[in-house]
């Protein structure tokens, strides 16, 4: 994976703090790829994500909003990989990995082949307690979001960035309202934040 320079949006806040921001891994981090990549070397190079974690943990896989099963299936730019531990019910045995209600899952298409320059964003979403136990190590690390992802998840959770959390965007200091103002139309912002 690639870095591009996009602008910074810092944030210090408790360690309590840190979980109530799970939710924003729904959005969709962005991921920046010059070249197709596998779903199972792509998790491992994010914070937080060994092969024992991703093996015991990660029980849904959904490419492109459709089930997968296997994590040597290729992404390439303009992907969307959504991860979920296990879902409760017929609903989660049915999309469960390898689970043996697996055959009533609609069948996917065919997946489309692309050339070694393809370049672009990868979307990875996390839900349920995937996304509560990586925020820590995705958040201290950085991740880049659209500014939109930003500012809707800011808007409808705004608690969250209320003081005693401090917010820095480009080196100004800022406010939750001027907040939602500065990220909107950023096409990608980055977010790191360091815990108190």
């Amino acid at each position: 994976m690639k870095t591009i320079p996009a602008p910074l949006l810092t944030l210090q806040l408790p360690e309590e703090a840190v979980v109530g921001f799970a939710s924003l891994l729904q959005h969709g981090m962005l991921f920046a790829v010059d070249r197709p990549v596998a779903i199972l070397p792509f998790l491992l190079a994010l914070p937080g994500f060994s092969a024992e974690y991703i093996e015991k943990t990660v029980q849904t896989i959904f490419v492109n909003g459709v089930a997968a099963d296997s994590l040597d299936r290729t992404l390439p730019a303009g992907s969307t990989l959504a991860l979920s531990a296990a879902m409760p019910g017929l609903a989660g045995a049915i999309f469960r990995r390898q689970g043996v209600h697996g055959s009533l899952r609609s069948q996917p298409a065919a997946q489309t082949p692309s050339g070694p320059s393809d370049s672009g964003f990868i979307t990875l979403k996390l839900f349920n307690s995937i996304a509560t136990d990586r925020i820590q190590d995705l958040l201290t690390h950085g991740i880049l979001l659209t500014g939109k992802a930003l500012h809707d998840f800011t808007a409808r959770q705004e608690h969250l960035v209320q003081p005693p959390v401090t917010i820095s965007f480009d080196g100004r200091q800022l406010d939750s309202t001027a907040l939602l103002a500065a990220v909107a139309g950023y096409p990608v912002v980055k977010v790191q934040a360091s815990v108190l």
